[in-house]
């Protein structure tokens, strides 16, 4: 069936041009975009958008599906302000939950950055809240957490235990950082395959009440190919799913999903292969040229001849490369390491610089010789910015995400939420690039602010260039994917302080609606 969009807001992110009065689509596929005039005549139905907003659909540059899906059977400490309250969370859980003594308890999002304490619990804090069930709190930043004892005992780790290269084991306090924390958190036994599942296919629908239909797993490791086996043979994807190989530990992985080898097969794609450098500047392990404001520097995870091996694999294999750097340092390691892989062995495929916080101009420019696609997690400013400002100075932590700068440099880049670092919420984070706001209301570098159209430019149709999908998504254009987004209002005409509070109305993926607001 011809199916017309029309009557509403209809924004194509295609430059030559940018408004469009109706949209007609059959089955999956965009058919013809223009005048309602001349399309009506070849639709056999026709959709009033009743002035709403109609946009292509928003695509997640990066995150992590997995963690989304696993956040879903843990604790969610991400609104905590206090000790207290991690407490009662916690044990609240073990009452609703009637967990059997001695499973594990996962505990996700705390930020100190929030809480009262200005610091993460303890190792004696949290055996205060349990001794009869091993339990870890993770850092909302993906890199670190704290363990209690029995966590530590059933791990191995002891005063003993040396820390691995590149991660750091404090026994006393129980805390465990990046290497040594991504080491230990794939220890911790998976919950069963069909509560999975289920897990999974309702992350799917929290992506797509944000408006997404294309999902990234960001870091693929060994402990997920059981459950990626299970969705792919059940076909539980409905969204599509990017997946990239853990480089340093599993390059086998390239392989697992032959049929999805860069290219989509049940909605799941092998994309290439993701390496981490640093830290995050929140829990300071993001290496830099210059020291927090305790005199550290984070430090780096890999060596030159490392990593130079690395990314030598993945341009002669011909896989996209997704590095993950934070801190200048790292940015710095990277293009110094790709620009003598690339005089040697050619430029990589589509290379992408996850997350850049704190990018330096000089960076920049390289970036643009190199051909390297920064993608921005740009809602830092807004939930770590005031910490930022405390740890680094407030001059410093106002050129993180340098979003204006890199349009400067007419650099192409990417937004995202690094989903379950916090939700996949792309019209907070179009709010976050649009205005720079914290948490506590401080503008912060608002000379790196960008337009509503920019932002949504980054999260439609320069995320589908970053994946090599540009014939097919991120813009409204004929023969490309009927996937769109519908908002509540104009995000090119509303108050841009007010952007964030736009509601999702419904998200079609491949002409077919999954979600619409209750």
């Amino acid at each position: 069936m011809k199916i017309m969009y029309t009557n509403g807001n209809i924004y194509s992110m295609e430059r030559q041009y940018p408004k469009v009065e109706a949209v007609l689509i059959e089955n999956d596929t965009i058919l013809a975009v223009g005048k309602r005039e001349d399309l009506q005549g070849q639709a056999q139905q026709v959709v009033d958008l009743e002035g709403t907003t109609l946009l292509p659909a928003f695509i997640d540059s990066h995150s992590h599906l997995a963690g989304v899906a696993n956040g879903l059977l843990q604790v969610d400490l991400s609104e905590v302000v206090c000790f207290a309250e991690v407490k009662q969370k916690i044990l609240d859980f073990i009452h609703v939950s009637h967990l059997e003594k001695g499973k594990w308890i996962l505990a996700k999002g705390i930020n100190h950055g929030n809480l009262k304490e200005k610091q993460l619990p303890t190792k004696a804090f949290l055996d205060e809240i349990t001794t009869e069930y091993p339990l870890v709190v993770q850092h909302t930043s993906g890199h670190s957490g704290v363990w209690n004892s029995m966590g530590l005992q059933m791990l191995g780790i002891t005063a003993e235990t040396k820390s691995p290269a590149g991660g750091r084991i404090h026994f006393e306090t129980g805390l465990l950082e990046e290497a040594a924390f991504i080491e230990m958190i794939q220890k911790v036994p998976m919950p069963s395959l069909e509560a999975l599942t289920q897990a999974f296919v309702q992350a799917q629908h929290l992506y797509a009440s944000y408006g997404i239909t294309t999902i990234q797993e960001g870091m693929f490791m060994k402990p997920l190919q059981g459950i990626y086996e299970m969705l792919y043979a059940e076909n539980k994807l409905f969204l599509d799913v990017v997946a990239y190989m853990d480089l340093l530990h599993n390059p086998e992985l390239i392989d697992a999903f032959p049929k999805c080898k860069n290219q989509y097969d049940r909605h799941l794609k092998v994309g290439g292969y993701k390496i981490i450098l640093d830290g995050s500047p929140q829990s300071k392990t993001a290496w830099t040229t210059k020291p927090y404001n305790d005199g550290t520097s984070g430090f780096p995870l890999l060596e030159d001849k490392t990593l130079f091996d690395l990314v030598a694999h993945a341009v002669k294999e011909k896989q996209q490369l997704l590095m993950h750097g934070n801190g200048d340092a790292a940015i710095d390691q990277y293009l110094r390491v790709y620009e003598a892989v690339k005089a040697q062995f050619g430029g990589a495929v589509r290379p992408v610089l996850v997350h850049g916080q704190m990018a330096r101009t000089d960076q920049l420019e390289t970036m643009k010789r190199l051909e390297v696609t920064p993608s921005f997690f740009a809602a830092h400013v807004y939930h770590w910015g005031d910490l930022h400002s405390e740890q680094m100075g407030a001059e410093r932590a106002a050129q993180i995400s340098p979003l204006h700068s890199a349009m400067l440099y007419d650099i192409p880049f990417t937004l995202h939420q690094d989903a379950p670092v916090i939700l996949p919420n792309m019209m907070e984070t179009i709010w976050c690039a649009t205005n720079r706001k914290t948490k506590q209301g401080v503008t912060l570098g608002g000379f790196e602010k960008i337009t509503p159209y920019d932002a949504i430019y980054a999260v439609t149709y320069q995320a589908a260039k970053q994946y090599g999908e540009e014939q097919h998504k991120g813009s409204i254009k004929a023969g490309k994917k009927a996937d769109f987004v519908i908002l509540e209002k104009d995000p090119l005409q509303e108050e841009q302080q007010k952007l964030c509070d736009i509601a999702v109305l419904a998200t079609m993926k491949n002409g077919l609606e999954i979600y619409k607001k209750p």
